[in-house]
């Protein structure tokens, strides 16, 4: 019987081993290759890695891209830390640190940004100057960045070119930025000096250096600075001097660090206060609480004759970063603010708009100018009070949440943001003793103007203030940059326009009366193409020849930037 069952086993082999109808090719006829062996039943049961009749092929999760028949474990196959991307292209998975990390230690850690950060260690791709700007290597004295410095004396540049990792395959980013100033080897003082930061065509402007001996500022990076070979530069334009004193600004580094406090692009960072709070950059009165289930900020300024000191304004700040692509950005919050009390929206201290209290919770939404996208900012919401004194008592409390960044339709391109006043809500502008009248047989187009009030009885001027946006100059445009307006000024006033990149006397043009409606045109300076203009209204209260104070109105309507053949173009 033993025997009777070996041959039975016998058999069983070669059945095996031998073509089965219908079944496809066996391992007796084509043999399993190396990664493989013959099963009973006529079929290659393959090692790990290899898939196939054979066993020739790569099962999913493993590749042979250098050829050389191994099968190995694909990228898919493998999870790599932060900040770095997986290569199988040398026919094995390798985690690499993405464009601008390196390794430390086992982690991919930022190291990119600007070649040689502290200006102490030229380099043939490092910085670039042009204008009155020179890299002094050395020992600085008044800067703490490096050995050495980027030095202005005048309007100038210093730039870079490097490439950027995506937003996606990096972290929040923000360039930390040193700087001084001085005159004759003095300390600043009343030296004020503005600069721009500008990433490729998208530039943060109206900055300002001094009076401080040494700054750091942390500006955040929007997503237009990431993935892409990027032109950083710092610009710096004329000062601001007491006396004529010859005054020179100190940059002792630029250097792009990582920062948990900057926003994601399309986010307001905390913009709920569920899970942290904004930062009070003053002594005021800003609190954090618990309402109706909700976390909010209550944000409080007032005048108290009987308090210590009497007048306190408050604010707070956060970052906000508008994505590149989205159409018609807006910031959308919820508001509860004092009856009348004004609410002043800006970023980076440029004002996008002033939302007026009714005494009731609603929704506030605030048209984002276009040049924004891409851009991250310090977004600050300040309670502001309508009196320069304290004569008598005021108080304004501002109850704000659930800030976001969205898309809104009623946002349209425009060189000054609801610069006809049509958009009901919030102004556009940043707005002192000036309020938008809705009356159709009064405006000068549509069926709204803005009217500035200096009123002697409180601060004696009103002010209409904001950032527009200089279209490119078009290859068939007639004429330079302006500021085109309609204005109405009853009596004569101390009213006047300053629009350009600096607001200084040069840039300033005053306002003649007229009874009915008449049209301004200010030229802008000819390089402010493609950029953008700081546009400052002002009133003041005129005066009679006894010397008491008169009130006094200016109506506005209709502003816009555009070409004009008056202005030079270059």
């Amino acid at each position: 019987m033993k025997g009777v069952a070996g041959s039975f086993v016998l058999v069983g082999l070669l059945v095996a081993c031998t073509s089965i109808p219908n079944e496809g090719p066996s391992c007796m006829s084509d043999g399993c290759g190396p990664h493989g062996t013959c099963s009973f039943a006529g079929r290659c049961v393959c090692e790990k890695g290899y898939a196939g009749p054979t066993c020739v092929a790569c099962a999913p999760g493993f590749q042979d891209v250098d050829g050389n028949g191994l099968c190995a474990p694909a990228c898919a196959s493998v999870s790599c830390g932060p900040h770095a991307r997986c290569s199988d292209a040398s026919g094995r998975p390798v985690c690499t640190c993405v464009v601008g990390y390196s390794s430390v230690n086992g982690r991919c850690v930022f190291t990119g940004g600007p070649v040689d950060p502290s200006f102490d260690d030229p380099r043939p791709n490092g910085w670039v100057t042009r204008g009155a700007a020179q890299i002094d290597t050395g020992k600085p004295v008044l800067v703490n960045g490096g050995n050495g410095w980027a030095r202005f004396s005048g309007r100038g540049e210093v730039r870079q070119w490097f490439e950027m990792p995506s937003y996606a395959e990096a972290e929040p980013l923000a360039l930390e930025l040193e700087s001084t100033c001085s005159w004759q080897g003095g300390a600043c003082r009343n030296v004020r000096r503005r600069y721009s930061v500008a990433f490729d065509d998208r530039i943060l402007e109206h900055r300002t250096v001094g009076p401080s001996l040494s700054e750091i500022r942390r500006i955040c990076l929007g997503e237009s600075a990431f993935g892409r070979g990027l032109t950083f530069a710092v610009r710096t334009y004329s000062a601001s001097t007491p006396r004529g004193r010859s005054e020179d600004v100190f940059f002792g580094r630029a250097e792009f660090v990582p920062w948990e406090g900057c926003a994601a692009p399309g986010t307001v960072k905390n913009g709920d206060f569920e899970t942290g709070d904004w930062r009070v950059p003053d002594e005021g009165q800003v609190d954090f609480v618990e309402e109706d289930g909700t976390r909010l900020a209550r944000v409080t300024s007032f005048c108290d004759p009987a308090h210590v000191p009497p007048m306190v304004v408050s604010s707070m700040v956060t970052s906000i970063s508008v994505p590149e692509a989205l159409p018609r950005p807006a910031l959308s919050f919820t508001i509860d603010a004092t009856s009348d009390g004004h609410t002043s929206v800006t970023l980076d201290g440029v004002s996008i708009g002033t939302v007026l209290g009714n005494g009731a919770k609603e929704t506030a939404v605030l048209c984002l100018p276009q040049w924004t996208r891409g851009l991250a900012f310090e977004l600050a919401i300040q309670a502001t009070l309508r009196r320069e004194t304290c004569a008598k008592e005021e108080r304004n409390v501002v109850r704000v949440d659930d800030f976001t960044v969205t898309s809104d339709p009623s946002c349209v391109d425009e060189t000054v943001t609801n610069g006809g006043f049509e958009r009901p809500g919030p102004s556009g502008l940043g707005l002192e003793d000036a309020v938008i009248v809705r009356d159709a047989a009064a405006a000068r187009s549509g069926d709204a103007y803005l009217r500035l009030h200096a009123d002697c009885v409180r601060r004696a001027r009103a002010r209409a203030f904001a950032e527009a946006a200089v279209p490119a100059r078009a290859s068939d445009a007639s004429g330079g940059p302006a500021l085109k307006l309609w204005y109405r000024l009853p009596a004569a006033a101390p009213a006047y326009v300053i629009a350009g990149d600096e607001l200084i006397d040069s840039n300033r043009h005053n306002l003649s009366p007229a009874t009915g409606w008449t049209k301004g045109t200010f030229c802008l300076p000819s390089h402010s193409w493609g950029r953008r203009a700081a546009v400052d209204i002002e009133l003041n209260a005129s005066f009679d020849d006894f010397g008491t104070c008169v009130s006094t109105v200016l109506d506005l309507d209709d502003l816009s930037i555009a070409p004009d053949p008056s202005c030079p173009p270059d």
